[in-house]
């Protein structure tokens, strides 16, 4: 055995007892807030919180909360579920989020429970395509996509225009009966078109990273990625 042996025994060691201690102890071991959980890793989410619009921009120990024309900066404390966050020494502002959804109380007031907006979310303005199925766009190319309140959903497919029509529920999204233009294009762009309409006729759900880019999601892993113009 070499002589670094001990000091990786003693490594596991410490790895199983700290697994055994997660696992059959429900006392906690410091004050520090516990490690993040799925349901707050990081992200942006517009909600509605009855009739308050709201947008989060979270991670495990931070939340930018942006309710109506008011802006507060909130931080994780301790909970027994989900996330919760709040204004540093101010319990009476806290968002408590839960999977998609969440609590919200301000200055002591509580508001019915948050959930995704996404419709608002897509009508945010054009998003403007950045990546295809991990492929990247063609260099000087433009692929855009427009959600309207009306249910519509159009933009520049490469060289011809599309339309068609759009449904949201939560983070689904299904877009059906597209059309467009029949420009004749460019070889490069051409190809590009046929795989940005058949990808976003097969989209899914959709969500918006950590940076902000909207990312529309197939049911077979294929995806569109977008930024806000």
């Amino acid at each position: 055995m070499s002589a670094n042996s001990p000091l990786i025994m003693t490594a596991l060691l410490g790895s199983a007892l700290l697994l055994s201690a997660c696992a059959t102890s429900d006392r906690p071991t410091s004050d520090a807030p516990p490690p993040p959980q799925l349901e707050a890793d990081s992200g942006v989410a517009i909600l509605r919180c009855g009739s308050l619009p709201v947008r989060t921009t979270f991670n495990a120990d931070q939340l930018t909360l942006e309710a109506g024309s008011d802006k507060y900066l909130l931080e994780r404390v301790r909970s027994g579920s989900g996330a919760k966050y709040e204004v540093p020494g101010d319990s009476s502002t806290s968002y408590w989020l839960k999977g998609e959804k969440g609590m919200l109380v301000i200055k002591g007031k509580s508001y019915p429970e948050c959930e995704p907006a996404g419709a608002l979310l897509l009508q945010a303005g054009e998003w403007v395509v950045k990546d295809i199925n991990q492929g990247g766009v063609v260099d000087d190319s433009r692929v855009t996509l427009n959600f309207g309140n009306d249910g519509r959903v159009s933009g520049s497919a490469s060289c011809n225009r599309y339309t068609g029509g759009y449904s949201v529920a939560g983070s689904s999204l299904t877009v059906t009966q597209l059309v467009s233009t029949r420009m004749a294009c460019v070889p490069g762009l051409g190809e590009q078109e046929v795989k940005f309409l058949q990808t976003l006729e097969s989209v899914s759900r959709f969500e918006v990273s950590g940076d902000g880019a909207l990312v529309l999601k197939t049911e077979s892993g294929d995806a569109i990625t977008a930024r806000l113009q």
